[in-house]
């Protein structure tokens, strides 16, 4: 029932789902349907040079010149649907007209008389010769045109006009249509060979198979070009979610996403560094801006923060407001994952410096970054319901992380990272600390939360003045 209504909509041009839904991809279909179209009349042509010189040495001249004539119509009729068609319209008609005509003017080639034959052989030996071959090649070709309703409409195009041109065979003087009824194996040798090799006689038994044959040639090859369309589709939307999927999670969390058969997934739980980044005092920058120009601002941040995360491969996790929170070895830990997010927070810093080197130029007021980072054990997985997902990382390692940015304005420091943190970097880089050499390991500080104090290291805030232009120099992780 459902390839009978697939092949039905092929036929119409219908389609079961809603036109707003598929207009894209008919559309893409339609592009790709052109361009299949325009290798199709280049094999055309071919083929034609090809049949032409064919036909020029088996039957020579004037013989030949007979069916130049029907091959310069094939190739015009091939140029008339080039220049017609068009992808970003679709005319339905030429589905089923050009087919037609292209096999009534095959069938006209096969069936009717040559003018420059003195000495014709008797008409039905015309439906010989394999000619029902070229009828077949004609299908195979509609099939490279990605359109099921074409090989359709070309197969029904064929079995209609070789049926009528081999009715106006039978209808020829002389010519006898006809089948015996009874198994012709059991006729005598002599009256079986008769029988067979009667040039004057249209036999049914010949007739129907041909017929039947080209008929499940091109059902075969629709049922093909509909599967290839489908699947290509699957593949489309598929391709479509993912890139959604990348606009709302981070390409690392959209990925394991679209592998997920269950919403709400499996439960993972891993050590992995959490990094917050937010500005500081912006909500005093927002009063004296306009609605347009605080958007702007933070679309500008945004886009810094979230191209330091992807350029040391960490995972964006969400935006909040004027800041953003990012994880490293989400969702699956690497070998260097502190190192990355150490590597991210500089280059966060650096961009900061470049911008607000362009907001001095504007006279606009600096703009202060705040980084924390901590390591420690997370919990990831979704959270919500069926209908709605979102992918959470949950621990006191997010909290801390949390805390430790919040910490920097009492600190007065621009990157606040926990020991803990520290520590796996240390073993990360087996012992090379270039990269903490302007840093400030503090005291055990009090954490909001925690019970014990944390030994911090801090990178101090430099002051704000006309000649801090450019940035420090960043110390390198080996």
């Amino acid at each position: 029932m459902r390839l009978w209504q697939s092949l039905r909509e092929q036929i119409c041009g219908g389609d079961a789902k809603p036109a707003a839904e598929n207009e894209r991809l008919s559309l893409a279909f339609r592009h790709e349907e052109y361009e299949a179209l325009r290798l199709t009349i280049g094999l055309r042509y071919a083929v034609c040079i090809i049949v032409a010189t064919i036909l020029s040495i088996e039957m020579g001249w004037p013989l030949a010149l007979n069916y130049y004539g029907y091959l310069g119509a094939f190739a015009f009729s091939a140029y008339l649907q080039v220049l017609l068609r068009k992808p970003e319209l679709d005319r339905p008609w030429m589905h089923w007209l050009f087919p037609f005509i292209d096999m009534a003017l095959l069938t006209a080639a096969i069936v009717l008389p040559n003018p420059f034959d003195l000495n014709p052989l008797p008409a039905p030996m015309r439906l010989g010769f394999d000619t029902i071959l070229y009828v077949a090649l004609f299908v195979v070709l509609s099939a490279l045109g990605q359109s099921a309703r074409t090989v359709l409409h070309t197969t029904l195009a064929a079995i209609l006009c070789w049926s009528v041109g081999t009715m106006y065979i039978a209808m020829q003087p002389d010519v006898t249509f006809g089948s015996r009824f009874d198994n012709i194996l059991h006729m005598p040798m002599a009256e079986r060979i008769d029988y067979i090799l009667n040039p004057w006689n249209v036999r049914l038994g010949e007739f129907l198979p041909r017929i039947i044959l080209i008929g499940i040639i091109g059902l075969l090859l629709a049922v093909s070009v509909m599967r290839s369309r489908t699947l290509l589709a699957r593949q489309v939307e598929t391709e479509r979610a993912r890139r959604n999927l990348s606009r709302h999670f981070s390409p690392h969390i959209a990925e394991e996403l679209s592998r997920m058969d269950d919403a709400l997934g499996q439960v993972k739980q891993l050590d992995a560094a959490v990094l917050f980044a937010d500005l500081v005092g912006f909500t005093q920058i927002a009063d004296d801006h306009t609605p347009e120009q605080t958007i702007g601002i933070l679309r500008e941040v945004h886009q810094r923060l979230a191209r330091a995360v992807a350029d040391n491969a960490g995972t964006l996790d969400k935006y909040l407001g004027d800041g953003i929170m990012a994880s490293f070895g989400t969702p699956k830990p690497g070998p260097r994952d502190t190192s990355a997010a150490l590597l991210a927070a500089r280059a966060m810093l650096r961009e900061m410096d470049q911008l607000n080197r362009q907001r001095k130029l504007l006279r606009q007021v600096p703009l202060q970054l705040a980084v924390g980072i901590h390591y420690g054990p997370l919990t990831l997985g979704n959270i919500g319901d069926e209908t709605r997902v979102e992918y959470a990382l949950i621990g006191e390692t997010v909290n801390v992380a949390h805390r430790l940015e919040q910490m920097t304005r009492t600190l007065n420091a621009q990157l606040c990272l926990s020991q803990a943190f520290v520590d796996k970097l240390v073993e990360e880089t087996r012992g090379d600390v270039g990269a903490l050499r302007d840093m400030v390991a503090l005291k055990p500080q009090p954490i909001r939360g925690l019970r014990d104090r944390m030994v911090l290291w801090i990178l101090a805030r430099p002051a704000i003045t006309a000649e801090a232009d450019a940035p420090e120099p960043t110390p390198t992780i080996h």
